[in-house]
């Protein structure tokens, strides 16, 4: 029998917060962007502004959800935006990254 922490409740006055031990959740999931795979999304998309997260995450040999988080966090660094919908719409680079040397 595995020794599972139990549910916790605190109270803070008429306050309380309970919290839950979850299974299965990833905790090695990266903050920052490898520098390497920043790079090659940069080139990819410059090489081909239509390319699409499946694509991205095919050349990459990651999953799709990786890309979208790398995408997710190269927008809020204004390195890319996207024109247009998902399907017929393309990236377009703001600024290139210091690592990708342009």
């Amino acid at each position: 029998m595995s020794k599972e922490p139990k549910t916790k409740f605190e109270a803070f006055g008429k306050l309380f917060t309970v919290i839950f031990k979850r299974k299965n959740v990833p905790v090695n999931v990266p903050v920052n962007v490898p520098k390497k795979r920043l790079t090659v999304i940069l080139k990819n998309i410059e090489s081909n502004k239509k390319i699409t997260m499946i694509e991205l995450a095919n050349v990459l040999k990651v999953n799709k959800k990786t890309i979208k988080r790398d995408i997710k966090n190269m927008k809020k660094k204004d390195l890319i935006k996207r024109i247009g919908p998902d399907k017929g719409g393309y990236w377009e680079i703001i600024k290139k990254s210091k690592k990708s040397g342009k």
